[in-house]
């Protein structure tokens, strides 16, 4: 019996075609945009009355505090989202780097599903960029209301995801479903169009 090997799949195969598109202008494009892929994805859940020693543990892998709100904060390649009460999304380059890193220091005050093949991160970054969010995301994002460190779930055209800034150029990151991956991209060049994008 000939047996045929899996290959992991990015959510957007096919879909993400690096260069320049929309509005041509002279200068740098409106708005960047960049498929996150290969990375590592977990949901990170403490067990009842353990929310402080889970946020010690995960401290003292990051060198930095991590939130019980929804806050975005990164440290030694792994980077933590606030998305509930105990709860956390952890985000990293290396899947190897996350599950061996965090299972040892959550483990007996935490739960953690691994998340990686079901969802999909994009980021959006450049001065459009809140341009090109504001025509499907109710989320203020003036940064006076959502700066750097911010997070939210919310819904960009309908669609649900996690959203986070990054740094104040501003970057964004957004993370959808797998299922939906595709649509939403659709939705993000089609809305950049008019401001020139670059996909990188």
């Amino acid at each position: 019996m000939v047996s045929t090997p899996l290959i992991a799949r990015s959510a957007l195969a096919g879909a993400v075609q690096p260069g320049r598109y929309g509005v041509h202008s002279e200068g740098p494009p409106g708005v960047i945009l960049v498929a996150r892929v290969n990375l590592a994805i977990a949901h990170i859940a403490s067990r009842k009355g353990k929310a402080n020693v889970v946020m010690d543990r995960l401290a003292a892998v990051l060198g930095t505090m991590p939130e019980d709100e929804p806050r975005h904060v990164a440290g030694e390649g792994i980077a933590l989202m606030g998305c509930g009460p105990g709860q956390w999304l952890a985000l990293a380059e290396s899947e190897r780097q996350l599950v061996s890193r965090l299972t040892v220091a959550v483990a007996g005050a935490a739960s953690m599903v691994d998340l990686t093949s079901a969802k999909a991160v994009i980021g959006i970054a450049g001065p459009r960029a809140r341009d090109v969010l504001a025509k499907g995301c109710g989320l203020d994002l003036h940064p006076t209301e959502f700066p750097s460190g911010s997070a939210a779930a919310t819904q960009v055209d309908h669609i649900a995801c996690q959203l986070w800034q990054i740094d104040a150029t501003p970057t964004y990151e957004l993370m959808v479903g797998r299922s939906v991956a595709k649509s939403f991209w659709s939705w993000l060049t089609a809305s950049a169009a008019e401001y020139g994008y670059e996909v990188r």
